[in-house]
């Protein structure tokens, strides 16, 4: 078994905060998120560390009373993209970083793989059949980690998972289903969840194994990586991207009201 326990709860992080349409979104630079990870790790304890990233797609659920408890829960929300950072510069965020998981999931793993000082086994969960497969034997080439269990997340019934996830006994699940599903996923099924660190990624398996190119890192910089994104995929994304302008306009100017 894992040397961290797994539970059905999980705990509040110490990291200050900054309310984004409802969400407590870390106020902290992407260190302190690392910092807050290697104490999860090293605390054990009985119950899942869940780290959610807040980004558009979440921000379209803002008007979902029960969705934002549900990020609420967490032991933190980060934010995954420069709309999300904005808007917590607006309600008055000082310290706050975009943190995409994109950027901060290697340097997650290796954070908890030096708090333990081993290999982390990882179990990824998300994506068409064979992604997570190939996002792990990347993983396991640049980090070094243990994938004990890769799987697409898209059936019915979790149940055969879930009893997998048990006998593979991972230090961190990764749910990539793209947000708000691997959100609700997870929250689902928590207290059935073997790992003591649970981390949502949206796409990042997808940009792992190059099947999605990064932006170049200029666009990445001036928070313009969405137009790339757009460039290569419109017709499935122009709708989220023009929906979550819509969506991030009205939650502005409601912010700089208040």
């Amino acid at each position: 078994m894992s040397e961290l326990a797994s539970g059905s709860s999980t705990q509040r992080s110490e990291l200050p905060t900054v309310t984004v349409a409802g969400v407590d979104v870390v106020d902290a630079a992407v260190a302190d998120i690392l910092g807050d990870v290697r104490r999860a790790v090293t605390a054990g304890g009985a119950s899942p560390q869940v780290y959610f990233a807040l980004h558009v797609g979440g921000l379209r659920l803002a008007s979902d009373p029960a969705f934002v408890r549900l990020l609420n829960s967490a032991r933190a929300t980060y934010a995954d993209g420069m709309s999300v950072v904005l808007l917590a510069k607006l309600a008055g965020a000082r310290r706050i970083e975009r943190a995409g998981t994109t950027d901060i999931g290697i340097p997650i793993i290796r954070t908890a793989q030096a708090a333990l000082g081993r290999p982390l086994r990882v179990a990824l969960v998300g994506g068409p059949p064979g992604l997570a497969v190939a996002a792990g034997a990347v993983l396991n080439r640049v980090t070094g980690c243990d994938v004990c269990l890769a799987a697409d997340g898209f059936a019915e019934d979790s149940g055969p998972l879930l009893t997998r996830l048990a006998d593979a006994a991972p230090d961190l699940l990764v749910v990539g289903m793209g947000m708000p599903t691997e959100a609700r996923w997870v929250h689902q099924h928590l207290d059935r969840i073997a790992a003591p660190l649970v981390l949502t990624c949206g796409g990042w398996m997808g940009f792992l194994t190059g099947r999605e190119k990064r932006a170049p890192a200029a666009l990445q910089r001036a928070g313009l990586e969405w137009t790339y994104r757009l460039a290569q995929d419109p017709r499935r994304l122009v709708r989220r991207y023009a929906g979550g302008a819509v969506v991030w306009v009205r939650l502005a100017v409601a912010t700089s009201r208040s």
